[in-house]
């Protein structure tokens, strides 16, 4: 009779500890798989974000017709980044003043501040900001234009 409930009582204890050892794992192998799930999403999510961080760089000399391009950068870069690295892109001459206010454009390409009263200014999607434009921080979808123009202040 004791042989019967050792045996019942081993065999209980080997159904138990073999249930705990399927469910661990099982969950362990889940928890894998979720993981494995959530940084697909998140690398997903992530290149999505990339891909948003676009923005349209125009370069107005007023003579020829503009040259319009979309620009990808990232967070925290600002417009005078965007055209500092295109005028590099293009080889093409930027000239800069460093001023207590900021970085003003002197010249790009062969237009340089004063030439027929013009000046290089730069718009924001069509307005003038209040900070220079190593201070402009862009956003997604910002259309950026240094213009050289007559100023109007």
């Amino acid at each position: 009779m004791k042989k019967n409930i050792y045996i019942i009582v081993g065999l209980g204890i080997i159904i138990i500890v073999g249930s705990w050892l399927l469910f661990s794992n099982n969950s362990s192998q889940l928890g894998v798989e979720e993981r494995e799930n959530s940084n697909v999403l998140k690398t997903a999510k992530s290149k999505a974000v990339e891909a948003e961080k676009k923005a349209k760089l125009t370069i107005n000399d007023g003579e020829k017709e503009p040259k319009t391009f979309e620009v990808e950068f990232v967070e925290g870069e600002t417009a005078f980044d965007l055209l500092k690295n295109k005028t590099e892109e293009l080889n093409m001459v930027l000239k800069t003043k460093t001023y207590d206010i900021g970085i003003m454009i002197e010249a790009i390409g062969d237009k340089e501040n004063g030439q027929g009263g013009k000046y290089w200014l730069y718009y924001i999607n069509g307005e003038t900001p209040m900070v220079s434009a190593d201070k402009m921080i862009i956003k997604s979808g910002d259309k950026i234009e240094f213009k050289f123009e007559k100023s109007q202040f």
